[in-house]
């Protein structure tokens, strides 16, 4: 599964270091959580809504933050239901 958004599809990855940064936007995409837009929103200090976006635009000034915050969130969660 790919990053399927329109500011994904009208940059195309061109280097190695923005295919690996696309691979990783996937993986994110694929073990979030309903609920993660909100933890993320409240880490970044703004809505659900506006964490999303940030994440899914790649030139967004807040993307990295919204990238970090939502791996931050994803291994904290994986780290508490290891058994």
């Amino acid at each position: 599964m790919t990053v399927t958004n329109r500011e994904a599809e009208s940059y195309p990855p061109l280097t190695d270091e923005e295919k690996k940064h696309q691979e990783r936007l996937t993986n994110l995409l694929n073990k979030k959580r309903r609920g993660d837009w909100v933890l993320v929103g409240e880490l970044l200090g703004c809505e659900a809504q506006a964490a999303e976006k940030s994440f899914k635009r790649i030139h967004s000034k807040n993307h990295l933050a919204a990238v970090e915050a939502l791996e931050k969130i994803i291994s904290n969660r994986i780290n508490l239901l290891k058994p």
